[in-house]
């Protein structure tokens, strides 16, 4: 009997570069701030991971000359998706590269990486290193743990979101390539040409998206989002990150009905736009599934419910 699913199964990581000597504020503020757990560090690398993950990691920081998105990891079912996958990658015209287990981050399974037509990298992998639940698989209480107690302690990671000039192509490639599915999908008020999409793989109940596409420079990071349980534990958060110093981004806590979540995005200390989101539209991986359309001329409800102007400066890279 053969999996009903096949491919990429979830978002897996998002690995960045930062110049940040010894990673000194972006362990600091990973750790302590947001709430991650720590869980390798070696010499110009830490890695971190939401309590609720069973796997060693979902965010990896490389010590850097220059600030940049490195790569996004996607998990597969097995082996035999990374094989068809590559070819299907390879019949567009685009390299892949096949690396060996551990290579380049310990822990990791053999994989695959290329380019998109939006100038990341991702990496597909099957296996990554699990460490199980910090509260445990046998009756566990479920309750944040102690040490994360008074930080936001985000529960998952959510998704990531990136930029790109033609977020058509980019869109196109994720759907017809890597077979993602369109949970919404903002386009000129004539409906001809795409301006950004929220993307998922398989059901969710929060946010709706594993990734999000943009329009803006190639390559380039806009945001990397977390699960939170509830619109209540999102306001709290925001006063325990003001309470420290970080910077709210101008959109603060509010309806995004992108996406349908409420959300909360701010910057960590290198500038890093994140996000804490909760709720959102519910996709289901079945063929009557339809997306949600917006048009350019509703861009502001879109991003925003509660404001009545345009924060230009939110489409913007932040990596």
């Amino acid at each position: 009997m053969s999996l009903k699913h096949r491919g990429i199964v979830q978002l897996g990581y998002v690995r960045i570069g930062l110049n940040d000597s010894r990673l000194t504020k972006s362990r600091e503020f990973y750790s302590d701030t947001l709430g991650l757990l720590e869980t390798q560090v070696s010499p110009g690398r830490a890695c971190f991971r939401c309590w609720h993950e069973p796997q060693q990691f979902s965010l990896v920081i490389d010590e850097t000359p220059e600030n940049g998105l490195i790569e996004v990891g996607f998990q597969v079912r097995d082996d035999e998706d990374l094989d068809q996958i590559q070819a299907r990658v390879e019949a567009t015209g685009i390299p892949v590269t096949r690396c060996p287990a551990d290579t380049p981050l310990a822990g990791l399974g053999a994989s695959i990486s290329f380019v998109i037509p939006g100038g990341q990298t991702l990496r597909l992998f099957a296996e990554n290193r699990i460490l199980g639940y910090p509260t445990g698989h046998d009756s566990p209480d479920w309750n944040t743990p102690r040490q994360l107690r008074g930080t936001p302690a985000p529960l998952f990671i959510n998704h990531v979101a990136i930029t790109t000039p033609d977020p058509a192509a980019t869109i196109n490639f994720l759907k017809e390539v890597l077979e993602f599915r369109l949970s919404e999908i903002l386009t000129k008020d004539d409906g001809s040409t795409p301006l950004a999409g929220l993307l998922f793989r398989m059901s969710k109940d929060v946010g709706g998206q594993e990734i999000s596409v943009f329009p803006g420079d190639a390559g380039r990071l806009h945001h990397i989002a977390f699960t939170k349980e509830d619109a209540s534990d999102i306001l709290t958060d925001g006063q325990y990150l003001r309470e420290d110093g970080v910077n709210i981004d101008i959109y603060g806590p509010t309806r995004q009905s992108f996406g349908k979540t409420f959300s909360l995005h701010f910057f960590d200390p290198m500038g890093v736009r994140l996000e804490l989101c909760s709720g959102g539209r519910v996709t289901e991986n079945h063929p009557e599934f339809e997306p949600v359309r917006w048009t350019e001329s509703n861009l502001n409800k879109a991003l925003s419910f509660y404001d009545n102007k345009l924060n230009d400066s939110f489409l913007a890279a932040s990596l």
